[in-house]
Order: C-alpha cells, then structure tokens, then sequence
C-alpha cells in the first residue's frame, strides 16, 4: 500500500501546532497558578513543571522542583501511569503523601491532580496540595479501627445484628454465616429463642432501660433439631429526641464452651453413678434455701434417706447389684418428689431431699409415703428379684426464731431412730430426740475408748445338762471392766451391737479371748466342756466367716468339737439369710455346735428350722420366768426334742422354775440357779465344787 507522504506530514504539523498551542495554554494559566493563595503547581501535558506558587515553596510540600524540569517525581513510581493518565486522558486522581516536617513532627498532605481543560481540550494538570495531617489520622484511625473490629469479629465467629425499628430492615455483618440463617425473626425479636428459654429472655429483656446493654444466654430455635447455645449482647440505640431507633445485637455461638462447662458441673456437682447432685451442690442448694428461709420466711424440709442392709447386699449380691439399687433408688426419689425439690445423693447408700415452698409437715410426709409405696416393688437384677427397704428420717424448719442450719442434724437424729426403731420406717424430728442421741454419741465415744484401754473382757455362764448332772459348757458373755461404774453387762453397751464397726470388733474380740481361754483350759487340764460364743450379722459380712472361726480354730489348737456358736434368729433370718446360712452349715459339717438363741422372740418359722443346721434351741428367759407361758415353753421343747435338737432353757434362777422345765423334757439349763457369769479365773474352782 502507497503512503501519502503529503498527508503524513500535514498530520505532524496539526499535532505539532496543537501541542505548541497547548503548552501556550499552559504557560498562560502559570500566571495564575504562580498567585494562587494556596499550596499548588501547574504542569504541562509532558508533564514540565511549568509555575509553582509561593505557598508551595514556603510550605516545602515536595521536593525542589525546577522550572521546566520534569515533574513526574512528585508522584511514587506506582503513581506516574496515573498522572500521566490525567495530563493525557483527563482522569483526575488524589493520595495522601506522608512526610517529615521541619520541626520534626510528621505531617500528611492531601495531593490533588486535576486536569485543565478549555474549549480546545487539555492543556495542563494542577497540582493542589493541603495539609490533612488531623484529618488524616482520624480517618486512619477509623479504619484501622474498622479494620481491627472485623478482625476481632471474624477471629471471634461473632455476627452483628442491626435491626431498623422504625422500617423493620435488618443488616447482618458478613462475619459468622452460619448464624444468620437462624438469627432472622419475622416480627418479634424473641422468635430466634428456643421456647423454653424464651421466657428467662423475656424476664432480661423487660428488665432492661433503654440505651443499655445486657448479656443473656439462650439456645436457638432451630427446625433441625440442632442444639446451639447462643451468648447475646443487645443494645437499643435513641435517636436525636430519645425515641428508640435500633436494636444492635451481638451473637456469638458458645454451644462448645457450653457444653464444657456442663461437663465441668456434672465433674464437680453431680454424682457420677445415679446422675442425682452431689453432697457439693446439696451444700448449695441447702444455703439457699437457708437463705430464703431467712429472708421471706419461707418453710423448708429436708429428708435424709439410707437403704437398709446396704452392705448386706452389696456382700452378698455383688456390687453391680448395689448399683443397681442405687440408681433404681434414684429415679424412685424422682418420681416421688416434686422436679423443683432438690434430690441428692450424698454418698454410699444416703440420698438427701430439700423441699422448698412447703405450708406444713403434710406436704413433707406424702412423698415419704409415696416412696416407701414404689420401694415395696421388687427389684430385677441379673436374673434374681429382690427387695429393698429405707430408713427415713424427716426434719421442718418452719419457726423464725429456730436455727435453720440444725436442719442437717435433726434429719440425722430422725434417721438414727428410724433404724433404732426397726428400720423400713420414716420419722420426723421432735426436739426430745436430741438428748438421747447426745448420750448414744457420747456413749459410743466411751466404747471405743474402753476397747482402745483393752477394758472389755469375758465372763462365763455355766451350761448344765440335768439329766446327766454335769456342767456340759459355758456361755462367754461380755463384760466392760469399767473404770469408774465396775463391772457392766451388755444391757449399759447395747447401743455397741446395734453400730456395725463396734459390732464387728466386739465379736471378734469375744471370739479372740474365749479361743485364747479355751487353749489355756486345756493346757490346765480343766474340762470345761464346750464355749458358746454369740455371733453378730455383721461377722458374717464377710463370707468368710466359717474359714475364719477354722483358722483360729487351728491358730490356737482349740478342736471344733469345743465350740458352739449361738445365732439369734433375726440374724438367720434377716438380710443375707443365704450367705449365713451357707457360713453356719460349713461350720457345723467342721464339727462345731449351732445354737439358736432367742428362740420366740423372732420371726422364724417350722420351715425355716428345718432348712437350717440347728443343734441347740434357746429359749428365751422371757418365757422361762412368766409361769402364763409355761405353755410356750413346753411346746418348744417337744418341737425340739421331735427335730433332734437339744433345748437349753435361760434365766432359770429359782426351784420352781428348774422342776417344771425338768418335767417338760428340758435338757439344759442357764441361769443364776447354777451360777452367775464368773472370771475366767473362777472356772476351775466352779467345776471342782459343781454338785448340781
């Protein structure tokens, strides 16, 4: 293709003669910008530094620039496409530009390029140039402030909520999308609030003034089911004349933490195997309603509860049974009291229940009862059914002048007579019980000490055959050697047998020394027959009873022959039956004599003597010494004459007495009519002197 020369060159002139035109222009506008009462500079469109004005000069905004010098450096090297873009194409731009004062202090400039434009088209770029130092930080600041709140937002998973009151528009920061979806209500702002949290809300929200912010916590409510936990910070923002413009909230999901800290509770405040609190959190809920008590004088009760022959069962079921129990326990106490009463388990077998709101003791007393209605219903454990029976004990503080905190202490006192009184029973405090338990406690403190001080000892009662008219044996009873009263019987220590710890170390104290004595008898030469030695329920707890009486047996060289052991028939019959039962057969098939003490005052039967290994039947001196139960008395020695058991009739202290049980078939006999309990020391000389 043929070039028109004549055609480019005229072209160079045009523009050649539009760029001298233009420069023209500029120089012409320089007298001006040379004036001009601020900061400011003008360039042509090649970008020469064509007048600056004396503000300029005087403020030092830049660099010294020369006239006629190119004046691209009043730009950053990122900046020059720009400002060459506005001296070409017109496309005004600004930046803030840092620098250093002569004083020292740092400065920021607002830097303003603006294309000058006539009817000929650009001609030039102004340079503006203001000092924005205070401004500029303020706007720095806010947006670092800007900044570091969406950082703080996004770090925190927290998403804001505006909401219009007056239109009903809401905005929603961009940070946490996961909860947006769940945070947009309809018409009241609650919506959000799973129903049985929204009223707590409620309560806060309508507790709260305008214009201040309050914290609540609350789940969602969602339509999938999902639990999440919510912590919220609302704030209600007024306008000019005070009236309520925006509700701005704050959510943040805290399910997480929630969670731990229910962990962390269930930890420290609830019992592990029934789920029930703890006695930590009783503690608690026991001050407050102390608390209240004091304050509103409101009426209070609290109820102490053990399951009787705890032990018992846990020795002879297992411990998975006890567990079981416990927790079969526990919703028992649910369903009997109401859900705002407090229903704890202390520890061990004992559960606690604080009743608030109470108008009387009857409001204490239906539960109790509808307790002990859904005990009586057996229990399923491992393919046995059992049953299981509580002791109660009951206390209300109604009175303002009473000391609430005795509460714990009266319940206990309650309880300690329901097992006294036979156990599977409840009992309400009454103030004439605190003396007597004082001296119970107090005597037990005494017992302990006077077994520390080795002050208990054995005396012996002779046993005697009267058809052969020989002394057949003795009885070992215990004796407390006290100190400042003499010699006690068990009648003034009773209250020992009925504690499980000083049951278990009296028996075996008496089993210890009468072994010991029988030894030293036979080394002696001194024919003393058999011993009879009591055993409590609470020697058999260990299921190993039979291989324990064998082993000092053997210990102390003593043959079985010369033991008997006497059994109540509560002990037979009573909790564990099984495991005594299995203990008494092993011992019995050893060679050692069984004897059933008591016999009448319990609640054996036919049935029952003849499952078990029976040698000797007691009868108790109760019947003994009332002629209107001579009756009794003869028929029990015919029934045990007719099972092959020898009968020992005790208590016999007078002629009378010995002829009529002589008549009736009686073989032995105990009582003050042949001897009282001696020292072991005065054995030998009983036996030489016996005449019968």
């Amino acid at each position: 293709m043929k070039i028109d020369a004549l055609a480019v060159t005229h072209g160079i002139e045009v523009g050649s003669q539009a760029h001298a035109s233009a420069r023209a222009r500029a120089l012409a506008f320089g007298a001006f910008a040379r004036e001009a009462p601020f900061a400011a500079a003008l360039l042509d469109r090649d970008l020469t530094l064509v007048a600056v004005s004396r503000a300029w000069t005087a403020q030092a905004v830049a660099p010294a620039l020369l006239i006629g010098a190119d004046a691209s450096g009043l730009v950053a090297p990122a900046d020059r496409a720009a400002l060459l873009a506005c001296a070409q194409e017109g496309a005004d731009f600004s930046r803030y530009l840092p620098s250093l004062a002569d004083d020292g202090e740092r400065r920021v400039w607002r830097t303003e390029f603006s294309a000058c434009r006539d009817d000929e088209g650009l001609y030039a770029v102004m340079v503006t140039v203001r000092d924005v130092t205070g401004y500029a930080e303020s706007v720095l600041r806010a947006e670092r402030d800007e900044q570091r709140l969406k950082m703080a937002l996004e770090l925190d998973d927290l998403l804001v909520r505006e909401y219009d009151l007056r239109t009903g528009e809401m905005f929603f920061s961009d940070t946490a999308p996961g909860l947006r979806k769940w945070c947009v209500f309809k018409e009241d702002p609650l919506e959000i609030v799973h129903p049985d949290d929204r009223q707590q809300c409620a309560d806060v929200i309508a507790s709260r003034r305008i214009g201040e912010a309050r914290v609540f916590e609350f789940r969602l409510n969602r339509d999938d089911g999902v639990e999440t936990w919510i912590r919220a910070v609302g704030k209600v923002f007024v306008d000019k004349d005070g009236q309520p413009e925006k509700l701005v909230n704050l959510f943040k999901d805290i399910t997480d933490r929630r969670r731990q800290t229910e962990a962390i509770e269930t930890l420290a405040f609830k019992d592990p195997l029934t789920g029930l609190p703890n006695r930590a959190l009783f503690q608690h809920r026991f001050q407050e309603a102390v608390t209240a008590s004091e304050t509103l004088g409101e009426m209070f009760g609290l109820i102490m509860i053990d399951v009787d022959h705890f032990k018992d069962i846990n020795d002879t079921l297992g411990h998975d049974a006890g567990d079981a129990l416990l927790k079969r326990l526990a919703g028992m106490l649910q369903r009997a009291f109401r859900s705002g009463d407090t229903v704890a388990r202390l520890g061990g077998d004992e559960f606690a229940v604080i009743l608030r709101g109470l108008h009387g003791e009857a409001d204490m007393m239906r539960p109790i009862q509808t307790l002990q209605e859904l005990l009586r219903r057996p229990i399923e454990h491992g393919g046995r059914s059992f049953t299981a029976s509580a002791s109660i004990g009951a206390a209300l503080h109604g009175d303002p002048d009473a000391d609430p905190e005795h509460m714990i202490k009266n319940a206990d006192i309650a309880l300690y007579r329901a097992k006294e009184s036979g156990r599977n029973r409840s009992i309400v405090f009454e103030p004439s019980m605190r003396s007597e338990v004082e001296r119970r406690v107090e005597l037990l403190r005494d017992i302990r000490a006077a077994l520390a001080g080795d002050e208990f000892i054995l005396f012996y009662q002779p046993v005697v055959d009267i058809r052969e008219n020989r002394v057949a044996g003795f009885e070992a009873l215990m004796r407390w050697v006290h100190p400042e009263q003499g010699v006690l019987a068990p009648s003034h220590f009773m209250v020992a047998f009925e504690d499980q710890d000083l049951s278990l170390r009296l028996g075996d104290l008496a089993l210890e020394q009468a072994l010991r004595q029988m030894r030293a008898w036979l080394d002696q030469g001194v024919e003393f027959g058999r011993v009879a030695v009591n055993i409590s329920a609470a020697q058999f707890r260990s299921g190993r009873l039979a291989e324990e009486i064998q082993e000092r047996l053997a210990r102390w060289g003593v043959p079985c022959e010369r033991l008997t052991i006497e059994v109540t028939e509560n002990v037979y019959m009573g909790w564990g039956s099984d495991l005594v039962s299995d203990n008494v057969r092993r011992l019995h098939e050893a060679g050692v004599m069984i004897a059933l003490d008591d016999f009448g005052t319990g609640y054996a039967s036919l049935a029952n003597l003849r499952q078990f290994p029976i040698d000797r039947l007691k009868i108790d001196k109760s019947f003994v010494q009332n002629v209107e139960d001579e009756a009794i008395v003869k028929a029990v020695i015919t029934l045990g004459s007719s099972m092959g058991m020898k009968v020992v009739a005790e208590g016999v202290e007078d002629p009378d007495q010995l002829a009529a049980l002589a008549r009736h078939g009686c073989d032995q006999i105990q009582g003050f009519h042949f001897g009282r309990p001696m020292p072991a020391v005065e054995v030998a000389g009983f036996l030489e002197g016996f005449e019968g």
